[in-house]
């Protein structure tokens, strides 16, 4: 073997093992008999055409791995359920509003009348219809309407920032929801819908869901939940009711996807769930350097803590996905070996 074959099949190993199995020897052949009478290395564009292609085999073939782990599916799942949420609490808001209008509070904002209620009725419109179009499957549409829901939020943000006393930028759990959303429903598109993945009782479940999330917030039943007899103890039967029984439930229609999207759905939704709930303190933050309550130093350092949140939430959520999957693998592994 001289020392240009030598230098070849070393270039051959950035190709998968299963290309090199099938068209190593071939593609040596070729490369060889092409090679000037006593060259010792690869020419300048044999090396860069190798490395080119054996980097596109090599990643080509871990995203037609990946595309088949349930990602996409899992996406799919968690935008719907954010969807969900997203619709019921704004239909909770458009409620309340239509209560206190009707027991004759002005609802005044910036100086008119009812302005107050836009903010619900945008929402309650925007995010039933980005639901109902994906149940029925319409792909395109679900995103189209999603990014109508960035924009509804993003009038939201822009309606009640200038009504708070320090001026600043007021921002709410539902703008980066609602990116969140469009952002997953983008992702699931060239995958399995929503519907293929859930069933018809994982939507329904999701669905009770979102309407126990939505119902047990109602201000018709604040008296009922917050009972001056557990005021003071570590448990709260409010927060059960409100918080953990419509998750309860949420996860119930997440497991009827199958093992793999479930452990998926899990981890985005959790991602997510830090986002939605970390991005609002950015404007709490940002008041603060603007007041000159903190320094310059100590605002970057909790932002840059904010905005790393969700990543290191996900990051690892993919780890104990890994380790998880990579010990399910070996325990199936063993039983077909005892088999």
């Amino acid at each position: 073997m001289t020392s240009l074959e030598i230098r070849y099949r070393r270039l051959m190993r950035i190709y998968p093992a299963g290309h090199r199995a099938a068209y190593e020897e071939e593609m040596i052949g070729v490369l060889m008999s092409g090679a000037e009478p006593g060259r010792r290395f690869p020419s300048p564009a044999d090396a860069i055409d190798l490395v080119r292609a054996g980097l596109t085999a090599r990643f080509g073939q871990a995203f037609h791995t990946q595309r088949g782990t349930g990602w996409r599916d899992a996406a799919g799942a968690t935008a719907l359920f954010a969807a969900l949420l997203m619709a019921g609490a704004a239909i909770n808001r458009l409620i309340a509003g239509l209560t206190l209008w009707a027991e004759g509070d002005p609802l005044r904002l910036h100086g008119v009348e009812g302005l107050m209620l836009l903010d619900p009725a945008l929402r309650a419109v925007i995010w039933p219809l980005v639901v109902v179009a994906a149940v029925l499957g319409l792909r395109r549409a679900t995103v189209a309407l999603a990014v109508a829901g960035v924009l509804v939020q993003a009038i939201v943000v822009v309606l009640w920032s200038s009504s708070f006393p320090s001026g600043g930028l007021w921002l709410d759990w539902g703008f980066p929801t609602a990116i969140m959303i469009t952002a997953l429903f983008a992702v699931a598109v060239s995958g399995r819908w929503v519907r293929p993945v859930l069933g018809v009782r994982g939507i329904a479940l999701a669905s009770i869901g979102a309407v126990l999330a939505a119902l047990t917030r109602a201000p018709a039943l604040d008296d009922f939940w917050f009972d001056e007899r557990f005021d003071g103890l570590f448990f709260q039967p409010v927060e059960v009711i409100q918080d953990w029984v419509p998750l309860l439930v949420l996860t119930v229609a997440a497991w009827t996807a199958g093992p793999r999207v479930r452990g998926r759905t899990a981890v985005l939704s959790a991602a997510a769930l830090t986002a939605a709930y970390a991005f609002p303190d950015l404007s709490g933050l940002l008041t603060v350097a603007a007041l000159g309550d903190l320094g310059g130093a100590d605002v970057l350092s909790r932002i840059v803590v904010v905005l790393l949140a969700p990543v290191v939430v996900l990051a690892g959520g993919l780890l104990v996905l890994a380790v998880r999957e990579r010990l399910t693998g070996r325990w199936h592994g063993h039983v077909r070996a005892h088999e």
